[in-house]
């Protein structure tokens, strides 16, 4: 499995920069995660977006959906050329808000909802997701095929488990938005270097993301910088499990 990185930033992106959007690539699977802003047209770079086995959306914040209409509109010209095969597949976790109706809306999606603990299978990629700490109701999941397994956090402190979780597989992305300067315990995100010392204890590739564009790229790569194996990630790479 490899990841690729569409948009890494929240809650807004710099100018030229999107907000959290990846696909993660398997052997049969194309799966993207998030649909921030400015992610549809990176995602439309990396693939036809109708041959996604199936979009996860792990929290209904703005800057992780604000792309999904887009993408809804995308699907709709195929299907008034006769091109759409079949709805796309979306997985989010059920919560009561505004944005969920809307989405229910959109008429190309086909809706799954997930909740904590719940397992499902796209094209030989086995997804498991589990609760994180995040001021909405919240899912991060564990992508496993093979011997390969990637954890992706989602928006969240640090939370119970975190480090056995991290440990069990074999790369994670996580959620570093704040310098350590900026972390307060019970926030809504964790701090790069929280991530950088996960992945010294676990041995685990750690790849941080959820950057806060104020802060400037250099500051992270600082702050991790004595954690070989924590990187932090860009945009338009694709990073191996």
């Amino acid at each position: 499995m490899k990841f690729k990185v569409l948009g890494k930033y929240g809650p807004f992106p710099p100018a030229g920069g999107a907000t959290s959007g990846y696909l993660l690539l398997g052997k049969n699977a194309k799966i993207a995660f998030e649909m921030g802003s400015g992610v549809f047209a990176r995602l439309a770079l990396a693939c036809a977006p109708e041959s996604l086995g199936a979009l996860v959306i792990s929290h209904l914040h703005y800057d992780h959906i604000s792309d999904l209409g887009v993408l809804n509109y995308y699907l709709e010209s195929l299907s008034r050329k006769g091109f759409l095969q079949s709805k796309l597949r979306l997985i989010l976790p059920k919560a009561d808000c505004p944005a969920l109706s809307a989405i229910a809306a959109m008429e190309y999606f086909d809706i799954e909802f997930v909740s904590d603990g719940d397992r499902v299978e796209v094209n030989g990629v086995t997804l498991e997701f589990f609760s994180v700490r995040h001021p909405v109701t919240c899912l991060g999941f564990i992508a496993s095929e093979g011997d390969k397994s990637f954890l992706y956090s989602a928006d969240t402190d640090l939370f119970e488990g975190v480090e056995n979780r991290v440990a069990s597989v074999s790369a994670a992305l996580l959620d570093g938005a704040f310098l350590p300067s900026q972390y307060k315990i019970g926030g809504p995100h964790a701090s790069c270097n929280a991530c950088a010392k996960l992945s010294q204890k676990t041995g685990v590739k750690v790849y941080v993301t959820h950057l806060l564009a104020a802060n400037g790229e250099d500051s992270y790569v600082e702050a991790v910088a004595d954690a070989p194996l924590c990187r932090i990630v860009a945009e338009g790479e694709e990073y191996s499990v």
